[in-house]
């Protein structure tokens, strides 16, 4: 079976078998989305280059984005570890290659009084990896799409973004579909984890439900990150 591991992630599986990868943490303390709104200005930036202020600029227009999609809220933020290795793997059976990480951020999602719906994570590849990254991480999905006859992979494009979304054809297991928008402009890889929940603790019940929430949340973040982007260029 195709997968997605980084370090110490696993794997999970629904009754009939079918599998799809989990997010790995960052950072052990997660912070509220609002009290990092101002980190670009914070004191550690002070002292930072031209340049790292403009990459760093570039990564606040993925991570600061929330109220799409009907309301869905950023409900806590965190970042890679400075300390982290500046990779991550992928693999499909025995093969498993490198995704470069030089920064990343991870944002949790969720619907008023629901538990999570998105898992998302913001990573900017290192410039010289950035066409060898995006080759590996399209081809981990298509693997695992070839390998598990329960789940259908799209492709899709808009607004400078291109990008790919792997769903399972029914409710089950913990991870419903994984979606990944890639900038080439930004050298970032954007990797969302759907997440499934009880009936009870989540915003949608049937499938169908389920499509039409991932598809306004991939819709409404990449219209809102194009926007972020644009506005930081006046």
């Amino acid at each position: 079976m195709a997968k997605e591991l980084a370090p110490n992630q696993s794997l999970n599986a629904d009754a009939r078998g079918s599998r799809l990868p989990v997010m790995s943490s960052y950072a052990p303390g997660v912070l509220l989305l609002a009290s990092v709104v101002a980190h670009g200005a914070s004191s550690a930036d002070q002292a930072a280059s031209p340049k790292q202020v403009t990459e760093a600029a570039t990564m606040h227009a993925y991570v600061h984005c929330d109220g799409f999609a009907g309301g869905v809220r950023g409900v806590a933020l965190d970042r890679r570890p400075p300390a982290a290795v500046p990779w991550r793997e992928v693999g499909f059976g025995e093969k498993t290659e490198r995704v470069s990480v030089v920064d990343g951020y991870r944002v949790i999602y969720s619907y008023p009084r629901t538990y999570w719906f998105a898992n998302l994570k913001a990573e900017r590849s290192d410039p010289a990896r950035y066409e060898e990254d995006k080759r590996i991480v399209t081809w981990n999905f298509a693997a695992l799409a070839s390998a598990d006859d329960n789940t259908v992979l799209t492709d899709f494009s808009g607004r400078g973004f291109t990008g790919q979304t792997l769903t399972k054809k029914e409710l089950g297991g913990s991870t419903l579909g994984i979606t990944q928008i890639l900038s080439d402009e930004d050298l970032v890889i954007v990797t969302i984890y759907f997440m499934n929940q009880e009936p009870e603790n989540r915003a949608f019940q049937t499938h169908a439900e389920f499509v039409a929430l991932r598809d306004d949340f991939v819709r409404g973040y990449v219209e809102c990150v194009a926007k972020k982007k644009a506005a930081s260029r006046r």
